[in-house]
């Protein structure tokens, strides 16, 4: 939470700078913006975490999130955002310290045959700015709920652990890039900031009790590009 205010913070200073560069205004904007883009997405703390003994490590890799934004502007500097994603994230193997019966302590690497993923939709304020003819900024900050995927987990082919689906609340704050190509069109690019941390339910297994419950921390970094429309 306080990385997300912080980040909110410098954006929405950024963004003021920026603004008092240029005596342009979005006066002449319409007032309904579409954009679909696509990039990379960057875990961050926990989630990215690839330590055991961190109950809260996700042992994710860099993915890809695939997200459609909306606005719309009911006046020149002010607006409402609705964002729609999916992302996706591959895994680190997790090696590990167990006691294997007779034996001493023996390192394994449990294999991770699964993934992180997660879709959902946000919405919330934005501001807007003209930085220049034809380039507009918009800052967000956004709210919404997130459905999300364990991975499963697995050692020489047996199944220690199934993969679970839960919906949690998120957050997101956002900042990007409109370059105007024409008189409906634009270039997209986009920087923004999600956060969440949905609660599973084990099955039995060797891995987990029956029933225990278990939180992640999800916190990401998500930069895109992509093509928009102006209506």
């Amino acid at each position: 939470m306080k990385k997300l205010l912080l980040m909110t913070i410098v954006l929405l200073v950024s963004g003021t700078i920026l603004a008092q560069g240029s005596a342009k205004t979005t006066a002449t904007a319409t007032k309904s913006v579409l954009a679909f883009h696509a990039g990379p997405s960057f875990p961050v703390g926990d989630f990215a975490s690839n330590d055991f003994d961190n109950e809260q490590s996700g042992f994710a890799k860099t993915g890809f999130t695939i997200d459609l934004n909306y606005g719309y502007q009911f006046h020149p500097n002010a607006g409402i955002a609705a964002s729609v994603f999916y992302n996706k994230y591959n895994m680190h193997n997790v090696v590990m310290d167990i006691v294997l019966e007779g034996r001493l302590n023996e390192e394994v690497t449990l294999d991770i045959m699964d993934n992180w993923q997660f879709y959902g939709i946000t919405a919330g304020p934005m501001l807007t700015f003209g930085l220049a003819k034809n380039i507009w900024t918009d800052l967000r900050l956004m709210g919404g709920v997130v459905n999300t995927k364990s991975p499963k987990i697995s050692y020489e082919g047996e199944l220690l652990e199934k993969a679970h689906w839960s919906i949690a609340p998120a957050l997101q704050g956002g900042l990007d890039l409109r370059f105007g190509t024409g008189k409906n069109m634009f270039i997209f690019t986009n920087l923004d900031y999600l956060y969440m941390k949905p609660e599973f339910t084990a099955s039995s297994s060797e891995w987990f009790d029956e029933g225990e419950k278990f939180k992640q921390k999800i916190s990401v970094l998500n930069l895109t590009g992509g093509i928009g429309i102006k209506f």
